[in-house]
């Protein structure tokens, strides 16, 4: 019974760091010292994130890395939305730099695969870094935010001649755009760059 707890154990522990190392970002130092991130698959698998891509709405992964010694930010953006009517999954990718990818992918496995590209985070002409990274999962665009933005500023004109329309506005774009993110994710490396 011991050895059975043993072995059970150390399945369970070995298990945790499997999960563990594939729950986490890995890194690539390009030419350049450009240093861009490969985000864990499991992100695509939580809950949550797998039901908002299901929704037909665009869910954005915005990426951020600071650096903790020198305080720099800087950043990138991906946005995955399913076409409920082509069927297909239309992915975009903003790097630091604006250099921007946009493709229509087939298939679920398609989108995994093209998942696990490297997205270019920051340029650096230090030997080290030492980051932050952080993944907020968005229930929107950034071009969706804006269109619902103006949309509700020329519809919310309810009031505005008796100057009391705008909070109204306020308190709608507070309320549904500024929503939280469905979930964070933070990482903080240590990476050797030469």
């Amino acid at each position: 019974m011991v050895t059975c707890a043993r072995v059970l154990l150390l399945f369970l522990l070995f298990g945790a760091t499997a999960y563990a190392q594939q729950n986490r970002p890995q890194f690539v130092v390009q030419p350049g010292g450009v240093v861009a991130v490969v985000l864990p698959a499991g992100v695509l698998h939580e809950h949550d994130v797998k039901r908002q891509l299901g929704s037909g709405l665009t869910t954005t992964f915005l990426v951020t890395a600071r650096n903790r010694i020198t305080g720099m930010v800087s950043g990138a953006r991906v946005e995955v939305r399913y076409d409920l009517w082509d069927e297909v999954w239309l992915v975009k990718k903003i790097e630091f730099d604006r250099k921007t990818e946009a493709q229509r992918l087939v298939s679920r496995d398609a989108l995994e695969k093209w998942w696990r590209n490297p997205v270019r985070l920051l340029a650096t002409n230090t030997d080290s870094a030492s980051l932050q990274i952080d993944v907020s999962v968005l229930p929107f665009s950034a071009a969706e935010r804006e269109d619902a933005r103006q949309w509700i500023s020329k519809s919310g004109g309810v009031g505005t001649a008796s100057g009391g329309g705008s909070g109204l506005v306020d308190a709608l774009i507070g309320t549904t755009i500024g929503a939280k993110p469905i979930t964070t994710y933070r990482w903080n490396v240590e990476l050797a760059l030469k």
